[in-house]
């Protein structure tokens, strides 16, 4: 498959040019302040132990924001491959996507500081939500080249695409949980605890959200 670039600059996807460039300016900007962001991201993430990382630093934040901005393109670029019509226009699905994503992520992270403090675990609790914002920030670095990709190059599958992706997205959700259960466990955290947080803040929006998407389609 040869990807040739037929790049498209309709008037009302303009602003989708500006988002991209924008992150694509972060992304610059992450990469020039802090060299060793990015690699020390891939090894924290594939190493034994935890991520070392502050989740809340000029950088951090920087990627968080890419992470947001490429996860809301692609789901776009997802409900255009599945015919999924809204009464919004893109950039009014755009904001809400955004908007959700982020509230996601703060009710996780609330409600994981309110457990820690709770179940007297705070430390772990840390721990758990700095691995959960590496990830997203990993994951931007992989998912802002694919928005670009797929809002630039027409003659490519998105399908293909979109599935390649979701694909890779769901391999790294499935190796962060298991090495996460594993080195909570080791550190003596209770697995009923555990297997809460699991279930509710992981699995279940998951199940709901595909459950949600294949009712569309159908």
């Amino acid at each position: 498959m040869s990807i040739v670039p037929q790049l498209r600059f309709p008037a009302n996807e303009g602003w989708i040019t500006l988002v991209l460039f924008c992150c694509l300016l972060l992304f610059t900007w992450v990469r020039v302040i802090n060299p060793q962001k990015i690699p020390s991201l891939i090894s924290g993430f594939f190493k034994g132990g935890f991520t070392e990382e502050k989740t809340i630093s000029p950088d951090s934040i920087a990627l968080f924001i890419i992470f947001i901005c490429s996860v809301s393109l692609l789901i776009m670029q997802a409900m255009q491959v599945y015919n999924i019509k809204t009464r919004f226009t893109t950039f009014e699905e755009f904001f809400i996507l955004g908007i959700v994503l982020f509230a996601y992520y703060l009710l996780k992270t609330i409600a994981l500081y309110l457990c820690g403090t709770i179940f007297r675990v705070e430390s772990e609790a840390g721990d758990y939500i700095s691995e959960i914002y590496s990830s997203a920030h990993l994951a931007a670095v992989v998912l802002f080249p694919a928005a670009i990709v797929l809002t630039f190059v027409s003659n490519i599958s998105i399908f293909n695409f979109e599935k390649g992706i979701l694909a890779s997205l769901l391999l790294l959700f499935a190796y962060r949980t298991v090495k996460m259960f594993i080195l909570m466990t080791n550190r003596g955290l209770h697995i009923v605890y555990l297997f809460l947080y699991l279930c509710t803040l992981e699995i279940i929006p998951l199940v709901i959200l595909f459950e949600y998407a294949k009712s569309i389609h159908l």
